[in-house]
């Protein structure tokens, strides 16, 4: 019987690794709900009393707040408030079975004072933020704080990747909600320079194929529309969200998208004044050619917008293919990374690099790289292998076009072995990197010196 429950164990870990769904949806079913606090305990007791045992504990899926317990100051009275993240069994025909039960403490004792329906299915995030920066009119304390705290719940539908978000705000024991509608990605920042935070919504019409960025601010009587524009990308979802700075004077957001078909690109979003501004990316004749466009296929991962030489500006990146790859179908065919900045409004090309999805490094190239170097994998042998090209060699390896490789080791692999001549030029958490120069003849014109690669090697 005790040998049954120890094969029972691999085989749940099995059904979680292969299901179709998220370790962490997976385990809700299989694994009985975290232990409460003393506090939680008394809440939950008070949910109870108010709604009734046909309840069903909803934790946010990301961000910092990952209970379905929140307890914070979210009105100008001192002292926590508390809120639940439930989903009911007896509700009523239309209504929304994911709600939000609002508690407070007047009397040393947890009661519940509102229950409000969620948006959606299950709870991606909650946040807090101090949008614009006002004096309450009913305030009449020194002490207190300017402005207010505003709630940001985030949803998620059933089919998991339409969203909804509503932003709240508490008071006299009651939620308002001052907006609520679809998005695909937000961000809390301060675009505008004005030292106050603003939410930045980013929406997607699937149907039109377009997609804005609207920026708000909280004016103390609700939700102020401060600025709207469109963007550029054709996005069918945006995936990520950067904060960053295009020079010293300019905060921006990058919003790596994906366009569908192993297609992605990105759009960049700034400000000026209290405007939002967004950049074209596309250039020439053909709309459909963005300039701004990557492809991902087996060499080549998904590449988001990251400050690769280190100058603490972001860049962005694009992909064209390497030398060599032009005539070989999408998956065939490797790619040159091509790293861009905004400056006066339009994109400037400021690298070109080989980026390695599986060793996880990049190579920025210098100048005289450009068009006239390819690589070549060589991943049964961990080897990335850069050389001359040559249209009538092709991409074969030989002793006259090799110019350098790199060769990457697993930290853990313990029977690895290094050939002379190779010299470490790096490591990470869990890779040692090295390199070896080929002399031949174009190594005089193309041969990185030392201090070249070490400038252009960089560790992702």
């Amino acid at each position: 019987m005790k040998t049954k429950k120890l094969l029972l164990v691999p085989l749940i870990l099995m059904c979680i690794l292969f299901s179709g769904c998220s370790m962490s949806a997976s385990t809700e079913n299989l694994l009985a709900p975290p232990k409460l606090s003393g506090e939680q305990n008394e809440i939950y007791q008070e949910l109870i009393n108010s709604v009734g045992k046909g309840v069903k504990l909803k934790y946010p899926k990301s961000g910092e707040y990952r209970s379905a317990f929140v307890l914070k100051n979210i009105d100008d009275e001192p002292g926590d408030e508390a809120f639940v993240f439930y989903e009911s069994k007896d509700i009523r025909s239309g209504e929304s079975a994911l709600r939000m039960k609002f508690f407070d403490k007047p009397n040393g004792k947890w009661e519940a004072v509102f229950d409000l329906a969620c948006p959606g299915n299950e709870v991606d995030s909650v946040t807090f933020a101090q949008l614009g920066a006002f004096t309450p009119k009913d305030t009449k304390s020194a002490d207190t704080e300017l402005g207010s705290v505003n709630i940001i719940v985030s949803c998620t539908l059933l089919n998991q990747t339409d969203k909804m978000f509503m932003v709240l705000k508490y008071k006299d024991k009651k939620p308002t909600e001052l907006l609520s509608s679809s998005y695909s990605c937000m961000q809390i920042a301060d675009l505008n320079k004005d030292e106050q935070n603003e939410l930045v919504i980013v929406s997607v019409n699937k149907e039109l194929n377009t997609s804005s960025a609207s920026m708000y601010t909280d004016n103390g009587s609700g939700l102020e529309l401060l600025s709207n524009t469109p963007l550029y990308g054709g996005a069918v979802d945006y995936i990520r969200v950067s904060e960053g700075k295009l020079d010293e004077n300019t905060p921006a957001l990058f919003l790596d998208y994906s366009k569908g078909g192993g297609q992605s690109g990105t759009d960049v979003l700034y400000c000026y004044g209290s405007r939002l501004f967004c950049p074209d990316s596309v250039i020439g004749s053909n709309p459909a050619a963005g300039m701004i466009s990557r492809q991902v296929n087996n060499y080549t991962a998904e590449i988001y917008s990251f400050d690769i030489d280190g100058d603490g500006f972001m860049e962005i990146p694009s992909t064209t293919p390497l030398p060599g790859y032009e005539t070989l179908t999408k998956p065939e065919q490797l790619y040159t990374v091509q790293w861009y900045t905004v400056s006066s409004d339009n994109f400037t090309l400021e690298h070109n690099s080989y980026f390695s999805g599986k060793f996880r490094f990049a190579l920025l190239f210098p100048n005289r790289w450009t068009g006239v170097v390819t690589a070549v994998p060589d991943l049964a042998n961990n080897d990335i292998i850069f050389i001359s090209y040559n249209p009538e060699v092709g991409l074969t390896v030989t002793e006259d076009n090799e110019i350098m490789r790199i060769h990457t080791v697993e930290k853990s692999d313990t029977s690895a072995t290094v050939a002379d001549g190779m010299q470490k030029i790096g490591e990470s958490d869990e890779l040692l990197f090295y390199c070896v120069k080929k002399n031949n003849s174009d190594g005089d014109m193309l041969s990185l010196t030392d201090s070249e690669l070490k400038d252009s090697f960089v560790i992702l």
